[in-house]
């Protein structure tokens, strides 16, 4: 089979592989498109890890089932959590594997992105009425913010250095958009003065995986508000923080990541559910496909972001 492996710098090679032999318990699943993600975009970056294998986003078709397999038969339309997916073909112990409604196109059907937005959510408190700023407006801080407004946010502030991503903000339900430089002052709490309690938001979402981004973030919320760090933050260097002001103001911290694998396919089944009942657009997200030999493109526009990007999709089947 066909599968994709790290050959060095900004350099993802097809090469062949053996189809993976499934144990008792495994679903063996034809890939037929795997979503980008920027968690992998350092790996593609740098280059060191070469000979790995990369792709976490995949929706598929089952080819064989296990013995010991009960929920799933050859033909359906699956998800999950598994990995080495830019490829024809990978594996999935069955706990880890969801089928996926017939009515949802194929890149609704990506479920990995899904889960961790409802994920997010599901850690994120929140009161109704409650004033959310969403500080990076991109696939993940857009799908964020739809999941917020069901959840009954009041007012959601979207926040991003590209005016095109406001744009897209706007679409799916900001009601404000700011440049990071344009944040009006109402909204920032980060000197000591009288106005703690009266300036800020409720809830600031931190969705940029920049430190940058971490920085503004932790300015937002009002005094005893929360901060929401949804962002990935597992490259790029340190982060620093100001904790004088975050102790200073009394404000709740939440790690909105899940590493339950378990609670990742309720999730995403949940999330199918708001898909299909039209509460949720994730289809309007996925801008840009590409095949797979056009893989390092697709990490290339992950980075330069070209019109209308917000998210692409590698097709494999």
């Amino acid at each position: 089979m066909k599968a994709c492996v790290i050959a060095g710098k900004e350099k993802l090679q097809i090469v062949d592989c053996p189809v993976p032999q499934i144990e008792d318990d495994e679903v063996l699943i034809r890939v037929e498109r795997c979503g980008t993600c920027f968690s992998e975009f350092p790996l593609w970056k740098q280059g060191t890890e070469q000979g790995k294998r990369i792709g976490h986003e995949p929706v598929g078709i089952v080819e064989k089932v296990g013995s010991r397999v009960s929920r799933f038969v050859p033909g359906e339309r699956v998800t999950g959590m598994f990995y080495e997916a830019f490829a024809e073909y990978t594996k999935a112990p069955e706990r880890n594997v969801i089928k996926v409604p017939d009515s949802l196109s194929t890149c609704e059907g990506i479920g990995e992105p899904l889960s961790c937005l409802m994920s997010g959510v599901q850690r994120t408190p929140l009161e109704m009425g409650d004033t959310l700023a969403v500080v990076g407006c991109g696939f993940m801080g857009n799908g964020f913010l739809q999941l917020m407004r069901l959840r009954g946010a009041g007012k959601i502030i979207g926040i991003d250095l590209r005016p095109e991503a406001l744009e897209n903000a706007r679409r799916f339900g900001a009601n404000e958009t700011y440049l990071p430089q344009e944040v009006p002052a109402c909204y920032l709490v980060d000197t000591f003065n009288d106005r703690i309690f009266l300036d800020g938001v409720d809830v600031a979402a931190e969705v940029s995986g920049t430190a940058e981004g971490l920085a503004l973030a932790g300015k937002m919320p009002r005094a005893h508000g929360t901060l929401d760090i949804v962002g990935y933050h597992q490259s790029g260097g340190l982060r620093e923080v100001d904790m004088k002001m975050w102790n200073w103001k009394a404000m709740t911290v939440i790690n909105a990541h899940e590493r339950r694998d378990s609670r990742h396919i309720q999730y995403m089944a949940a999330a199918m559910r708001l898909i299909e009942a039209g509460q949720l657009d994730i289809a309007g997200m996925y801008t840009h496909e590409y095949a797979l030999d056009d893989i390092n493109q697709a990490f290339r526009d992950m980075e330069n972001k070209p019109h209308g990007y917000i998210k692409g999709s590698v097709r494999i089947g």
